[in-house]
């Protein structure tokens, strides 16, 4: 191992560290408040602050000791810069509860855009309880044992970045379940105002707020991955993280100009064709967190461990093929009325599914080998788990959406919302859940081909 690899493959350490350290608990933390909120507010847009504060310091308090138990650095300091950031960054979802709360569309054309002064003293008392909270876990975890191996938080920043984008992936699959597509009637703003700055009040109906939190998920997911590239190119790092991360800020920006331009054309072939680029930049999400950590770099395998690694990258890449084309089928279904993809989707499924316990079984033996290659074992009865519920969702999905001969009703426009037909919860679940393991099972393989075609090669990772 030459010095320059052992350069580019050491977790950063120090001052440095802390930083990253700090990046990963606070953007993390953040996500992981604004998706326990937004399910608190699904069930009623009237939950009380002072019911959700409480909430929310424990979510943040909780994911924050577990993380920083394995920060070697201050980790004081690191508690401290981990609540600020994560204010900073809750502040993509907060902008709805601090601008000016107006009581109906036609008052907010005058008040688009303003903030409170009490919704300003409340943002502030958030961001200062962060940082309380923040630290408090520094002082407590700061006795706490160090972990056998220095944690690279790059890579670690790297898989919370593929975390986000699983809720945009959610909330995305409830829209097109729910129809509120077009709820929302502009592309790059909401009802004329900065997004973020939408009040909470203007969302009682359901299909505003579905559309509107999908858009503000899809924006922290874009503002996590702009910070994941500035990671991995603001220091060293291997060449394939930082291409990978650049491909994947290409990807989300893509996908939200096409999410602008779905809604200002009204297509429902942009509807699909966003659906499917979703999918894809999940999976590349995954990968990449991968490929960025330490355990991948330092893996190797054995002349025999190749041999068998080598027939599971084939067949991983021809079950991602199909995976592929079941996905396009999918998402043509569920955005047109044609018969056609419907029938594909149907027929082509036990294909998926008898590829994809093959892959996950020839996954599992090559984790089998020895010791070195055992990373890779885990996705392979993940990936069975995975297709068995897809499987019986797929078949829910056919029977909620497919009985009776009424066509699928149209997607309600802004001006149809208070006449449209009501949202089928029970079919809003089951086809959203499918939409949503369909998402896993893809990114589960993308993380097992990546493991393959590493443990297939015998080029030492530089």
């Amino acid at each position: 191992m030459t010095d320059q690899q052992v350069t580019s493959n050491t977790p950063e350490s120090g001052t440095q560290s802390t930083l990253s350290t700090a990046l990963t608990v606070g953007f993390g933390g953040a996500l992981l408040i604004a998706f326990v909120s937004w399910c608190l507010f699904l069930f009623n847009r009237n939950t009380s602050l002072v019911v959700l504060f409480p909430i929310a310091a424990a979510v943040f308090g909780g994911w924050s000791a577990v993380q920083l138990r394995g920060f070697t650095g201050p980790k004081l300091r690191a508690g401290i810069l981990s609540g600020l950031i994560g204010a900073i960054a809750l502040s993509v979802f907060v902008g709805s509860l601090v601008s000016t709360q107006s009581e109906t569309l036609e008052a907010f054309e005058h008040e688009k855009n303003s903030l409170s002064s009490q919704g300003l003293m409340t943002f502030g008392i958030v961001a200062v309880a962060m940082i309380v909270v923040g630290a408090l876990v520094g002082v407590l975890t700061s006795k706490a044992k160090s972990p056998k191996k220095p944690i690279d938080w790059r890579a670690r920043f790297a898989w919370i970045c593929a975390a986000s984008y699983l809720p945009l992936i959610i909330v995305g699959g409830i829209v097109t379940g729910t129809e509120s597509g077009m709820a929302v009637p502009d592309s790059f703003t909401t009802y004329g105002s900065v997004s973020m700055l939408f009040p909470i009040s203007l969302m009682e109906e359901t299909r505003i707020f579905l559309e509107h939190s999908h858009r503000l998920f899809g924006t922290y997911a874009g503002l996590m991955t702009i910070v994941l590239v500035v990671l991995m190119l603001a220091r060293p790092a291997r060449l394939l993280p930082r291409l990978m991360s650049i491909a994947l800020l290409i990807g989300v920006s893509a996908q939200g100009v096409m999410g602008a331009l779905r809604v200002s054309e009204g297509s429902s072939a942009l509807a699909a064709l966003h659906g499917v680029l979703a999918q894809l930049v999940f999976a590349l999400a995954i990968a990449t967190g991968v490929v960025s950590s330490q355990r991948w770099i330092a893996s190797h395998s054995s002349d025999e461990s190749r041999s068998e690694a080598r027939s599971t990258r084939l067949f991983a890449l021809i079950t991602s093929l199909a995976l592929f084309i079941q996905l396009v089928f999918g998402s043509l279904t569920r955005h047109t009325d044609s018969s056609h993809p419907l029938m594909s989707h149907i027929g082509f499924s036990f294909i998926v599914v008898i590829l994809v316990i093959i892959a996950g079984a020839k996954i599992i033996k090559l984790g089998k080998k020895n010791e070195t290659v055992s990373a890779i074992r885990p996705y392979g009865a993940i990936l069975h788990g995975l297709v068995i519920i897809q499987f019986v969702m797929g078949w829910g999905a056919l029977a909620m959406t497919r009985t009776g001969d009424e066509d699928h009703p149209p997607i309600p426009n802004p001006e149809d919302l208070a006449s449209a037909h009501p949202i089928r919860i029970g079919e809003t679940i089951v086809t959203s859940t499918h939409h949503v393991v369909g998402a896993l099972l893809l990114g589960t393989l993308a993380a097992a081909l990546v493991w393959s075609l590493r443990l297939a090669s015998k080029r030492v990772i530089r």
